[in-house]
Parts: structure tokens; sequence; C-alpha cells
């Protein structure tokens, strides 16, 4: 029994063992089933990894090609509306063309009927050209009378006339020339002006030439100066010459007046040598008259001194008027021996017109102040002038405008200057009496006096000072006045040479 049970537990055992074997074949057949299961597995995850990895490049690459699609969707947009502002801009340009072209077209017609009328324009100047020339050959005609009227106009003048064109050539004279020269017409036509000038002078021609080309006025050629000429024998003659630039077709040329002064000179020469000893004879006449003034009024002084009391009124009165009499005599020959003496050691000072004013007004405050006259002084020019002799001159003419005033008027005086081309004009104002228009060259004369008032107290010289002084300085002097409104004392003054 036991036997029986041992071999069916050991059939048992043995059918275990077999199953199990059988389990363990199985298992390992399916091991190796999973094993190669796993194999493929793994062999698949591989692949799918590749794969994967593929994927991820091409995804990456999809999302670079999607990145650089959408920047060129981008240009293409930017290229798209660039093109559409292009389209417009150019739709645009296309109205304007269209507008021009009309313009144009426009243009095209008014051109055309102006051409109409240029032909018709040019028709008409042809014309009138034909017309002028008809006229020119007639003006050509009176161009050659009118320079043939001019020779003789020339020929006519009794002064000596160069014409020079620019560069100083001679290109016309008249017979005048020929005498005083004594060159024939046609050694001159065609030569330079210098062979009419002295040799010492020659060189500086040119340059004075151009100064007057460069402002070419009517003028008197050297003013200031002694001007001499040459002849043909080698002679010099001093001339006067007048400058008359005359404008040409051809440029300006100008008409030289030259005038022999040597014999004015000669008169002048001489009528100063008469006026110097009629000024010595002046001052001798008023400084030997001086003498016998004073012995006259020593005596009367002593008269009155020691008789006075034994007079009656009517001798008093006579002794009065005899006294006045030598008082006025004395300030006569005073005011006769300052203006012969007037211009003697004259000198020519670089002074301020201004200052020398206020130092007159400076001497003459206490009349200023007496007559609580007033003088307004504008600018003055700073001039070479004799400084002593002009502040005398308007000593006089200031003391002059005080003194003729009107009664219960106060003298109102202004003093003014402006240039007026190469020389300056001043001019003394005042509100007095005025003076009327029959007298205006008689009040300069010497020991005239228009007021023989004893109002108005003067010895009639301190005008004829004052032309005189204006004289001693190449200037002219001249009076505007209205009676009873005032008067103006105007006088031109140059700037002399040092």
């Amino acid at each position: 029994m036991d036997r029986i049970k041992n071999m069916n537990e050991l059939i048992i055992v043995t059918k275990k063992l077999v199953f199990q074997n059988e389990e363990k074949a199985k298992r390992t057949a399916e091991l190796i089933i999973a094993n190669k299961e796993l194999a493929f597995q793994n062999e698949e995850k591989e692949k799918r990894a590749a794969e994967l990895i593929i994927a991820n490049k091409e995804l990456a690459f999809q999302n670079e090609e999607k990145g650089r699609r959408a920047a060129e969707l981008i240009i293409a947009n930017k290229e798209l509306a660039f093109q559409n502002e292009e389209k417009e801009k150019r739709a645009a340009e296309l109205i304007i063309a269209n507008k021009e072209l009309a313009f144009q077209n426009e243009e095209k017609e008014r051109r055309a009927a102006e051409l109409i009328v240029a032909n018709k324009e040019l028709v008409f100047q042809n014309e009138e050209k034909e017309k002028r020339a008809g006229e020119l050959i007639i003006a050509n005609m009176e161009l050659k009378k009118a320079e043939e009227q001019f020779r003789l106009v020339v020929e006519s003048v009794p002064n000596a006339i160069v014409l020079v064109d620019s560069e100083g050539f001679i290109i016309l004279i008249n017979n005048q020339v020929e005498k005083l020269f004594g060159y024939e017409r046609n050694e001159l036509i065609g030569n330079k002006l210098e062979i009419l000038i002295p040799e010492r002078l020659e060189a500086q021609h040119p340059g004075h030439r151009d100064v007057f080309f460069k402002n070419p006025k009517t003028r008197a050629m050297g003013a200031g100066r002694d001007l001499f000429a040459l002849k043909k024998n080698g002679a010099e003659v001093q001339v006067e010459i007048g400058l008359n630039p005359i404008e040409t077709a051809k440029g300006i040329i100008v008409l030289v007046s030259i005038i022999d002064i040597t014999e004015r000179k000669i008169q002048e020469a001489m009528l100063k040598k008469h006026n110097k000893e009629l000024e010595q004879f002046a001052y001798i006449a008023s400084h030997d008259l001086q003498e016998p003034l004073r012995t006259v009024s020593n005596y009367m002084r002593v008269f009155e001194e020691d008789y006075i009391a034994l007079l009656d009124d009517n001798a008093r009165k006579y002794l009065q008027s005899v006294n006045n009499a030598t008082k006025r005599m004395s300030m006569l020959i005073k005011s006769l021996l300052d203006f012969s003496r007037l211009g003697h050691n004259k000198k020519i000072t670089y002074a301020d017109c201004k200052k020398i004013i206020n130092n007159v007004i400076a001497d003459l405050q206490t009349l200023i102040k007496k007559t609580n006259a007033t003088i307004d002084v504008a600018e003055m020019p700073t001039l070479n002038v004799y400084k002593i002799e002009i502040g005398q001159l308007f000593q006089n003419l200031i003391t002059n405008a005080i003194k003729f005033q009107k009664k219960d008027t106060r003298a109102e005086i202004k003093i003014r200057s402006r240039k007026v081309d190469e020389k300056w004009l001043f001019s003394v104002s005042d509100n007095g009496i005025g003076i009327a228009p029959a007298h205006f060259q008689k009040v300069f004369d010497i020991f005239q006096r228009l007021q023989v008032s004893d109002a108005y107290q003067g010895n009639g010289i301190g005008l004829a000072n004052c032309k005189k002084i204006v004289e001693l300085h190449q200037g002219e002097i001249w009076i505007e006045s209205t009676l009873g409104e005032g008067s103006t004392f105007n006088f031109t003054i140059p700037n002399l040479s040092l």
C-alpha cells in the first residue's frame, strides 16, 4: 500500500516534474519569444527614436520654412503695398502728365497764336527797319551837319580848345591853339596831350587824367594851383584850364578850354602891389591921425576940467558934441587901422570851427547876458583856415545880429554849416530888423551905415571886414533878408592847403 502510495506519489511527482519541465520549456520558449519580442520592440523603439529625431528635424525644418515663408510673406506684403503705392503714384503722375499734355496742347495753341502775332510783328519790324534805315541815313546826314557846326563853334570860340579822348590823345583843336602854342594842326592831332605840358609836370599828368575819368564832371583844373603849358618854342605860358566831359557813342571825351592868363597875372600882381601900398597908406594915415586926435582929446579934457564951471548950458552942450565927435573919430581911425591890418601875419591852422565860435561866444558873454540873446550852434567842420580872422568874422556877424534887433525882442541867432562841392557853406541867421534887397551889396562897402539912428551904434566897417576875411579864404559872402523878419549871412570857405 505504501509502495503503491509511493508509486502514485512518484507518478504524481513525475507528472509534476514533467509538467514543470513542460512549463519550463514552454516558459523558456515564451521567454525566447518574449526576448525576441523585446528585441523587436527595442529595435522598433530605436527605429521610432530615429524616426522621432527625423520627425523633430523635419518639424524644425518646417518651422524654419514657416518662419522664412512668414518673412517672405511680410516682404511680399510690403512689396505689394509698395506696388500699390507705386500704382497710385503712377496714376497720379498719369493724371499730372495728362494735365501737362493738355497744358502743352494749350501752350502749342497759344504759341501758334503768338507765332502768328510774331510773324505780323516781324513784318511790322521789317517795315520799321526800313523806315529807321531811312531815318538813320537822315540822322547821319544831320550828325555830319552837327559835327560840322560843332567844329565851326569850336573854331569861333576865342579860347584855345582841345578835344581829348580817355587815353589822352588829341582828336580836335581850334585855330586859337595853333596861335597860342605855335603848332600846326597836323602836329597835334593824334598826339598825346603831354606835348603841351612842361617836362617837369609831364609825369604827373596821366595820374590826374585817370582820377578825372573816374568821376568826370565839369570843373576847373588845378584849383588853387598855378598851371603852366608848354609852347612849341619851349617857352612856358601860365594858363587857366576848364574841363568839360562829353558823352559820345565811343565813350567819354573831354573838351579842354585853355586861357592864357599871363597878362592877367601881371595885372593881378600890379593890383596886389597897389592894394598893399593902399593898405600901407591907410595904416600910416590912420596911425598918424591918432596923434593929433589924442592932442585934441587931451586939450578938450583939460579945458573941461578947468573951465567947465564958467560955461553956460549951450557951451557945455557944444563941448559934449565935440567930445562925442572926437570919440567917434577915434573909433573910426581904430577900425580903419584894424581893416588895413586884416590879413597881415596870417597863418593857416587846422582848426575846429565850433571851438572858434564857442570862444567868440565866451568873449561876448557880457553883451549876450545884457540882451538876453540866444545862440544855437550846429555841428561845425574842422578846416585849414586863418584862425584869428575866422574868429573876427564870426564875432562881427554875431555882434551885428545882437545889435540890429527889433525893440522888445530877444535876439535868436542860429549858426549852421554844410558841405557844398569842394567848399563849406556857413550861415548866421537872426530875427532882427532885416535889410532891404536894394542894400544887399551896399552893406559890405566900407563906412556904409544903413541905420543912422543912435539906437544902432556902429562905424560901417564890420561887414567890410567880413567880406575881406571871406575873400582872404577864397570864398564868397552874400545876404538873404526880409525887412522886419531877420537876415541870414551866408559865406563859403574852402579847406585851404597848409
